[in-house]
């Protein structure tokens, strides 16, 4: 009995002292965090994709669209059309097979990747463009890319936003593509 009424005192002791509102504590301005910024790192674009500057040029300027992808080998399908999913007024492959026509104008899917080179598509959508790689080693370099150009990482998540102010590039990696609007 004795034990038991010492254990509680002390736990009534610890409780007072913990809980007491006599001690007088002072406001403090809580630490600056300083603002993550990747390291600018010069990256050497893929000589078969088009690089994010170009895709850039491509955003603001659509009509040197056709110059821009004729220099890598890219082909044009105007108003490619996956059925009740998306649908682009433009879209350039390289090393892609479009997918099976399921109508007149509508396909079954995005362009599927060959085995030869790398394969990769730009589809310009309701004021964006997207490109689209196969592989994680041209996503990879994509991203570096748009680190390079000054974007800084603004809203991590899924896709991955980055800003520089003025026009935002969003990465998707799990479909390994980057969109420019």
């Amino acid at each position: 009995m004795k034990k038991n009424v010492s254990i509680v005192f002390s736990a009534l002791v610890a409780a007072m002292t913990f809980f007491s509102c006599g001690t007088q504590q002072t406001a403090t301005k809580p630490a600056a965090v300083p603002v993550h910024r990747d390291s600018i790192v010069a990256v050497e674009p893929l000589k078969e994709v088009i690089t994010i500057a170009e895709a850039l040029d491509m955003y603001q300027n659509p009509d040197k669209a056709a110059a821009i992808t004729k220099k890598y080998g890219y082909k044009l399908k105007a108003n490619y059309e996956v059925y009740r999913l998306d649908r682009f007024s433009k879209m350039y492959y390289k090393n892609c097979a479009l997918a099976k026509l399921l109508t007149a104008d509508k396909y079954a899917d995005y362009p599927k990747p060959m085995r030869k080179g790398v394969s990769s598509y730009i589809a310009f959508k309701d004021g964006a463009v997207i490109i689209a790689v196969f592989n994680q080693a041209a996503y990879d370099n994509l991203v570096a890319q748009v680190k390079a150009a000054g974007f800084t990482l603004d809203m991590p998540g899924s896709e991955d936003i980055y800003t520089d102010g003025v026009r935002t590039i969003a990465c998707y990696k799990d479909g390994k593509s980057v969109r420019i609007q």
